[in-house]
């Protein structure tokens, strides 16, 4: 399946100067970006809709939705997937539902709404009713996350949302809401507090008047998760949703966390709960201080954990099933909690946890309690988020995990991997110099990977990537002069030095000296190699650490630089706060290094971290609030005085963009947000050849600026709406690579963009740099013979076009305009065709016609005349294995 790009597509309006003449967005279109994936780890799966029809039109016909990747659409069974939601401009995704009495009938609930630290924001609910081909908006912006859809069995115009409301902060909409007219009008029928959500809701298919919901009440802060409240519930409805009853026979009360509900699909008079039940074990004295590590939060050991309750009566009396022993909210409830049942077997339950944990007995006991442990579903990757099961054969069902896609037919003693949808939220890219270079992605859930910018089969597939570091893939740094090295971090200060010519990675981990408190790390550990000595690198904790040997040894080169607010530090819900999130040192001048904290600190020092100068209070004076995470700091490749700071407002429900310069060593800084949309901006960085050509990527995608920063413009061009956490252009071949989180990893080639200058658009005509691809270079796949892989579902990037590239500019339509080129000896060996019409254009002749050797382009107006060199080189010679030289 090819993803070369996608096709929700914004061109952006380049203005040279005030003055100057300018870009439309068709010119632009030129420019397309590569979706290179990585495809083959999947990712976080937040939702499945699969109509209960007889229509033989809808047999092969379901919805996926990706928490940041959209909806996808297959209509044969999941051979193939189509992206079918880009055009609404919203990627973060809280639950899809199809209506079984229309099939056609499809509807989203935007903003997932797993109350994660990086849970991101949707824009309401949307309806299609032409299978998902055009979608309306339907309202209920507001409420920012939604948990569940249902559509009425047999009225497709009935529809129950259920909404969290805001993470961060307090909000109305939130709670049940009501429709009997396709959307047109909503009724809240279920409202606890302002704080206090809708998590599930779940409805009887028999008697669609009864319906069950859990409500949640939760706090989230920056530095803090209160993962429950007094007010987190469940409730029934007989009347169709507009009345709710509160349930509290023989169920628990106090603090609890996020509950989960489902019923038996053909008995649908039992119902099961699971309630994370967060009151203190019998006999246990809470210690709210107790130490975090990095894979869970002793903290929630201390309590009751997950429970497992069965009404045999529709709700009126409950009885807990399982025993203490099994804690089956397992780990971090909060983001998981859901419970299915097998709708021909109602003993037969199975509840969303890092591990999918099953029942056969009603919940008394449960064979995989332990990680690893179990016959079942056993080859599928953890961190499970949503199942289904069919309400036919319950031994056909469906789950979505951090790992994408998985599907069972025998009750999950296999299970198939639909890999193939192109999902993946990476935290960071790199690239090293080997031919073709390699680009590294720090991916959530799935290590840091190691592929290709280009496939020698003609194509980036599944069989092109490795892995290179471990655990969730945080920063990876390669070795700017030799590839064989390279560093890589992992959750909450895992480090690891990579050796790949031997295929080994060290543990290089700082670790605080006895007797002093230990490093805090964030979630995603900042990592750096120096310019100036690449066997130094940096990272850090509260403090900026050092080692000059490749990670052997560590040094503190600062004092805390955060606030040290020993609150925040102890803050619950497996977090560490009081971080160092960003760090930059001067490329141009030796010992000039900014560093940026999660509690709003921005540092630099100019002699090596000798003594340090706070800049936060001088950026909080032009628009930087103080306490707000800064995202990212930047020490400019081309003047050492300047400098650019990205602030983030995400995790305290303020999205307006920041980021601010300096070109002073911090002693004045300016906001240079100008065009830019309101998304907090997580990333910003130079162009290596231009100075004042800038590339910033927000929640919603990539900008452009050709000013330093004055004004700003799209780059989004054919990418969906995503967040983009990171960027990076590769300095020899002048591809700018987008880190999104959602969709993976996007390559464009940028060297048009290098040579615009004030004047090329005043000119009548104007031809660009030549960009010659090698001989027969390897996107000639024929030449490769049975490399391809067989059949429709193994996702792939086609190569980047091979051949002379030639970009050329007409003021005005020109039909005697021409392009010929010549071979070294002066015969004429091409002519191209080529579009006459003003604007930017684009023309190629083809790899398969040329040989190695000096070429001249002419490009003659009915005016003027342009030539330019260029050079094909020898093919590149493919090892056998794996090389990184």
């Amino acid at each position: 399946m090819k993803y070369p790009s996608l096709f929700s597509v914004f061109f952006l309006l380049i203005f040279v100067n005030s003055n100057a003449q300018t870009l439309s967005q068709g010119d632009l279109n030129i420019l397309e970006y590569r979706n290179l994936g990585p495809h083959r780890t999947g990712a976080w799966i937040s939702s499945i809709a699969i109509p209960q029809t007889n229509n033989p039109i809808h047999k092969y016909t379901y919805y996926v939705a990706g928490r940041y990747g959209g909806v996808w659409k297959t209509i044969n069974n999941g051979t193939t997937f189509s992206q079918v939601f880009d055009s609404v401009g919203v990627s973060s995704i809280g639950a899809v539902a199809v209506s079984s009495s229309n099939p056609d009938h499809v509807w989203a609930g935007t903003g997932e709404a797993y109350g994660a630290r990086s849970t991101h924001v949707g824009k309401g609910v949307f309806k299609s009713v032409n299978g998902g081909k055009n979608w309306d908006f339907m309202g209920l912006e507001d409420t920012q996350h939604i948990s569940t859809l249902i559509i009425h069995p047999t009225n497709p115009n009935i529809v129950w949302v259920a909404a969290m409301g805001h993470l961060f902060t307090s909000n109305d909409e939130r709670g049940i809401f009501k429709t009997s007219d396709g959307g047109k009008t909503w009724k809240k029928t279920l409202f606890i507090d302002k704080n206090t959500g809708v998590i599930d809701l779940i409805i009887n298919p028999k008697n669609p008047k009864i319906l069950y919901a859990a409500s949640y009440e939760k706090y989230r802060y920056p530095w803090h998760y209160e993962a429950g409240g007094v007010n987190s519930a469940i409730y029934k409805s007989i009347d169709g949703g507009d009345h709710w009853m509160k349930l509290t026979t023989d169920l628990p009360s106090g603090k609890l966390g996020r509950i989960g509900l489902a019923l038996c699909y053909n008995h649908p008079e039992i119902v099961y709960a699971v309630v994370e039940n967060l009151n203190p074990k019998p006999g246990i004295i809470v210690d709210e201080n107790v130490e975090m590590n990095a894979l869970r939060d002793p903290y929630f050991d201390q309590m009751i954990g997950g429970e497992v309750y069965r009404s045999n009566d529709n709700g009126n009396k409950w009885k807990k099933m399982n025993t203490d022993s099994c804690n089956v909210s397992s780990k971090a409830a909060y983001s998981f909690n859901k419970i299915m049942v097998n709708p021909d077997d109602p003993d037969q339950i199975f509840v969303s946890s890092d591990g999918l944990l099953y029942s056969l007995d009603g919940g008394k006991t449960w064979p995989n309690c332990q990680w690893g442990q179990g016959n079942l579903f056993k080859n599928m990757f953890g961190d499970y988020r949503t199942f289904w099961a069919d309400p036919k054969d319950g031994r056909h069902m469906m789950f979505g995990s951090d790992g994408g896609l998985y599907e069972t037919f025998d009750g999950g003693l296999t299970v198939n991997h639909k890999y193939h949808i192109p999902l993946g939220e990476i935290y960071n890219v790199e690239t090293d110099d080997a031919e073709p270079y390699n680009i590294y992605l720090g991916l959530q859930d799935h290590e840091a990977w190691k592929g290709p910018s280009n496939g020698w089969s003609g194509r980036v597939g599944v069989e092109d990537w490795n892995i290179v570091g471990m655990w969730d893939g945080m920063y990876t740094k390669v070795d700017p002069n030799d590839n064989r090295w390279a560093y890589s971090t992992t959750q909450f200060g895992g480090h690891l030095r990579i050796d790949q010519e031997r295929g080994e990675r060290v543990d290089i981990q700082p670790k605080a000296a006895e007797g002093k408190a230990p490093y805090r790390f964030p979630w995603t550990p900042a990592l750096e190699i120096s310019p100036f000595n690449s066997k130094t690198i940096y990272t850090g904790g509260q403090m900026l650490l050092r080692s000059s040997d490749q990670g052997k040894h560590w040094e503190e080169i600062s004092p805390d630089l955060t606030t040290n607010d020993a609150k925040k530090i102890a803050g619950k819900g497996h977090m560490m706060y009081c971080t160092i999130t960003s760090i930059s040192e001067s490329p141009v001048q030796g010992g000039v290094i900014w560093v940026g904290t999660d509690d709003g600190r921005i540092h630099l020092t100019r002699n090596n971290g000798k003594s340090w100068e706070e800049m936060t209070d001088k950026i909080s004076m032009v628009g930087g609030t103080k306490d707000y995470w800064v995202s990212r700091v930047l020490s400019s490749q081309h003047d050492a005085a300047t400098a650019y700071v990205c602030k983030s407002g995400f995790r305290n429900d303020d999205f307006t963009p920041m980021i601010f310069k300096t070109t002073d060593f911090g002693q004045t800084w300016t906001k240079i947000t100008n065009g830019i949309s309101n998304a907090p901006v997580n990333v910003i960085i130079e162009d290596p050849q231009q100075p004042d050509l800038l590339y910033a990527g927000n929640d919603e995608g990539v900008f452009i600026s050709f000013n330093g920063g004055e004004n700003w413009q799209s780059l989004r061009n054919n990418m969906p709406v995503v967040a983009v956490k990171d960027l990076k252009v590769q300095h020899r071949e002048n591809d700018l690579i987008v880190g999104t989180y959602g969709r993976g990893a996007f390559i464009m080639d940028v060297s048009l963009l290098q040579q615009l200058d004030k004047n090329i658009l005043n000119q009548e005509a104007y031809l660009f740099e030549i960009e010659t691809k090698p001989e027969r270079n390897y996107s000639e796949r024929a030449y490769w013979g049975n490399y391809e892989l067989s059949g429709d579902s193994h996702a792939f990037t086609e190569n980047e076009e091979n051949g002379m590239i030639i970009y050329y500019y007409l003021k005005n339509d020109d039909e005697d305009a021409t392009i010929e080129i010549y071979n070294a000896l002066g015969k004429s060996v091409k002519e191209l065709k080529i579009d006459h019409t003003a604007g930017l254009h684009k023309t190629i002749w083809f790899g398969r016609d040329f040989k190695m050797g000096n070429y001249l382009v002419k490009f003659k107006t009915s005016r003027q005349e342009f030539t330019n060199e260029a050079t094909v080189k020898a093919a590149p010679i493919w090892p056998i294995g794996h090389t990184n030289k």
